[in-house]
């Protein structure tokens, strides 16, 4: 799936390239982090450490879920699998990216199958938006109940949060075996005809398809019937959020800022919800560094060190995470090289 072309990347990538030169120059956070004896470089690698433990946790309630609808993949596959979805999509900015490239990647070797593969990302991708619009919600109540202002527009924090809500009962819909069927019984000849099955005939795609939602159906039933997994799930997805929020206060402590918690979860929220919506310069180069210095402006930091707190969170929460994924996914194209050439390898 190709939302936008080589050059037009390319070009996107450019003008966030430049948007993040002008960014810096503007800024200057340079004057802080050089700043003799300001810098803790023990609570920076802290934070390096948070953010990466709320990387496994996200695999690793996906890799719950998973195991919840009686399907037994590795969890060294989850966790694999996982990480190329993150260098793909921070690269090319993808609508849905990660739970297209999972479930395409995990159903590929017929273990789980699409269907299950479908909803389990379904289900992941709901509760990730559940957890999202919760702790936000909490937290712009524990900043008001202290006395003090939201630090950025209200209407913004009341939209994502029906954001949240609004994309989680839809994924929670279209899992309904029913209104899948429903669909399936009133969708036109023409466009089954678009679904890539080859050169499939027309009632042999119908079949599919009903085999497809029968083994969601069964996945659902599977999930429903193991409450406790579900939610140590659930959990373990808040935790994976709170993760970045929880890196951008200790970067901001090893800098010498102490702010506050609830702030912090509000601020990195507007900007993961600014994440959720790019789908044109990869990783939001430019745009989430300045949203962020921005974000951070709003409660009283002043510009060359919210300059330098974004600039490190962006360290943290972007550049290692593509280093450290770019890993996987080199390792998974060498093992499927081999894979080609070599068909009795077992490389893994």
């Amino acid at each position: 799936m190709e939302v936008l072309g080589r050059r037009p990347r390319l070009i996107f990538l450019t003008a966030g390239l430049i948007l993040f030169a002008f960014y810096l120059a503007f800024s200057n956070p340079f004057s802080i982090l050089l700043e003799a004896g300001r810098f803790r470089p023990e609570l920076f690698l802290m934070a390096v450490a948070v953010n990466n433990i709320g990387l496994l946790l996200f695999a690793l309630s996906w890799y719950i879920i998973l195991r919840c609808m009686e399907t037994d993949p590795s969890l060294w596959d989850a966790i694999r699998v996982t990480f190329i979805s993150f260098f793909i999509i921070w690269l090319i900015p993808l609508p849905l990216g990660s739970e297209i490239i999972r479930a395409y990647l995990i159903s590929k070797r017929g273990n789980p199958g699409v269907g299950r593969a479908v909803t389990s990302v379904a289900v992941h991708k709901s509760m990730y938006n559940i957890s999202f619009g919760v702790l936000i919600g909490s937290s712009a109540i524990l900043v008001l109940t202290r006395g003090r202002g939201i630090p950025v527009n209200s209407l913004l924090i009341l939209f994502v949060v029906v954001y949240a809500a609004a994309s989680s009962l839809i994924f929670l819909a279209l899992l309904s075996s029913r209104f899948l069927r429903w669909l399936q019984a009133h969708m036109p000849d023409r466009v089954i005809r678009l679904i890539p099955m080859g050169h499939k005939r027309l009632g042999d795609v119908r079949d599919r398809i009903q085999r497809f939602i029968e083994e969601m159906e069964e996945a659902v039933k599977c999930l429903k019937s193991r409450a406790l997994p579900s939610i140590l799930a659930l959990i373990m997805v808040a935790l994976h959020w709170s993760s970045g929020s929880i890196a951008t206060y200790l970067v901001a402590l090893s800098l010498g800022q102490r702010l506050d918690v609830a702030e912090i979860f509000l601020i990195y929220a507007v900007v993961e919800f600014i994440q959720q919506l790019n789908i044109i310069i990869p990783g939001g180069v430019g745009i989430i560094d300045a949203g962020l210095t921005g974000a951070l402006l709003m409660i009283g930091v002043p510009l060359q060190v919210a300059s330098a707190i974004s600039l490190l969170t962006r360290l943290v929460t972007y550049w290692f995470e593509l280093l450290l994924s770019s890993v996987f996914s080199f390792h998974y194209g060498y093992r499927e090289t081999l894979r080609d050439y070599l068909p009795n390898s077992t490389a893994d």
